[in-house]
């Protein structure tokens, strides 16, 4: 049984905090930085007896759309190295869900460019990319289900310097890259607004 949900802090937090209110005896849902500094303070949640993190991330492939459920096998970093997911939670998870999982890269920037992202799931042939996974598996066995936010269909506004080193996102540096793109701004709204609904259903209607 799931006792604990590890989320990034912010929007996907929240989506995930309100849909799992709705049911009786709800695991305890915990907001973690974004990005490589998610690992402070795992040690916490050692003695767990099972932990989720979910979450929202990018495609990497095409048939990964906006809003699509993405149940992780594994994460790969860009050094290659591949940590496998808790097998136990996630065989469940797949037999709820019917999809088939994943292998999802671990990086330590946000990809911005569809190329770049249609090139790196070639490379380690990964289906989406986020920027906690490895990191958090490095220190516990967790399983691992996202929600795509973003595809191929078009490049993301540059958001290189939006996460600072605490895992926050800075807000004036985030609406600088809005409206320097606006156009991939609307896109990233959109997509957020959509996979952050997604994500509030799943974790209202999944049988922890």
């Amino acid at each position: 049984m799931v006792s604990v949900i590890l989320v990034p802090q912010g929007a996907e937090y929240q989506a995930v905090y309100r849909g799992v209110q709705s049911r009786s005896n709800p695991p305890r849902v915990i907001p973690i930085p974004a990005g490589g500094a998610a690992v402070r303070d795992l040690d916490h949640f050692s003695d767990a007896t099972e932990i989720l993190v979910m979450g929202l991330c990018g495609s990497l492939a095409p048939q990964f759309e906006v809003s699509t459920i993405a149940l992780y096998r594994a994460c790969v970093d860009f050094s290659g190295k591949v940590k496998e997911c808790d097998r136990d939670l996630t065989q469940r998870l797949q037999a709820q869900l019917q999809v088939s999982p994943v292998l999802g890269l671990t990086s330590d920037r946000v990809i911005c460019s569809a190329i770049e992202k249609r090139d790196l799931g070639k490379t380690y042939c990964a289906e989406v990319v986020d920027m906690e996974g490895f990191a958090i598996l490095s220190h516990l066995s967790v399983a691992m289900l996202r929600v795509v936010s973003d595809d191929l269909q078009g490049d993301l506004p540059d958001l290189s310097g939006v996460i600072d080193s605490n895992g926050k996102i800075q807000t004036i540096p985030m609406a600088k890259a809005m409206i320097q793109k606006p156009i991939a701004a609307s896109r990233l709204i959109r997509g957020s607004l959509s996979s952050l609904r997604t994500l509030r259903q799943l974790a209202a209607a999944l049988d922890f």
